[in-house]
């Protein structure tokens, strides 16, 4: 969505697993308006250890499966997020290195609240001594599993809308008649979900509605409904996509 980010002399270079990984500063910043609360610097600090966390993962799930099929990747943090350098892999091997990122990041989020049970049951007060850490373990579950579920939507140029894109042209007809229904199926669904949050913003719904986790005992689907993303950022987020959707659309017929 934001690009490429070029190189700064302040970019944090490290590598994991053999993956070259490289921060830009824009990451610590973004992340700092985010969470930014000048009466509470522990919790700014704590949030954006916890979105630096997030993101890392989910980038290495990329990364990890492109390592295994022997293409290099390089890990970039930028703006809200961060990405995975990559190549045309085969149609499942691109699904797979796409579905991969989400996936590390929700088990992530199940490795947290696995965590955050057994604290609870083990040490029933510490949270409240320590409200910090029940901040960071929530917003480690909020980045964990909202942020990744929101990247499987299939809207360009989020992982879920790279997957749907993937499909179109392995099933559908090539040429740019694959590349129309792409831009198609990903403004409509950009425009569904902001149209769905902007009702959650006027009638006080939820924006992840409680019937999703049906399969949850009360108790854990309460604690993972809580963590409902603003739906007004929401709202502007799916708008934005949607519109750089239309706009590539109304190119290609230009074009034509």
């Amino acid at each position: 969505m934001f690009g490429m980010a070029g190189d700064t002399p302040f970019d944090i270079h490290f590598n994991l697993f053999g993956i070259p990984i490289r921060i830009h500063p824009i990451f610590w910043l973004s992340g700092a308006i985010i969470f930014w609360n000048p009466e509470r610097l522990d919790l700014v600090a704590l949030g954006i250890i916890s979105i630096f966390l997030s993101v890392l993962v989910h980038e290495l799930g990329h990364a990890l499966v492109l390592k295994s099929y022997g293409w290099p990747s390089e890990i970039v943090l930028y703006f809200l997020g961060g990405y995975a350098t990559s190549t045309r892999l085969s149609t499942w091997r691109q699904i797979w290195s796409l579905a991969a990122g989400p996936l590390a990041g929700l088990t992530l989020a199940a490795m947290v609240f696995i965590s955050r049970l057994l604290v609870e049951e083990f040490s029933p007060d510490l949270f409240d001594r320590l409200p910090a850490l029940n901040h960071f373990f929530r917003m480690m579950l909020f980045a964990g599993v909202i942020i990744n579920l929101m990247n499987l939507v299939p809207v360009l140029p989020l992982d879920g809308g790279q997957i749907m894109a993937s499909l179109v042209n392995h099933y559908g007809r090539r040429g740019r008649d694959t590349t129309a229904l792409t831009l198609q199926i990903s403004i409509g669904c950009a425009v569904a979900v902001a149209l769905w949050c902007a009702y959650c913003m006027k009638s006080h719904n939820p924006v992840v509605p409680p019937a999703i986790l049906f399969f949850l005992p009360a108790r854990y689907a309460n604690e993972l409904l809580s963590l409902q993303p603003d739906p007004q950022f929401m709202m502007i987020f799916f708008g934005i996509l949607g519109a750089q959707s239309l706009i590539s659309y109304n190119n290609l017929r230009t074009w034509r």
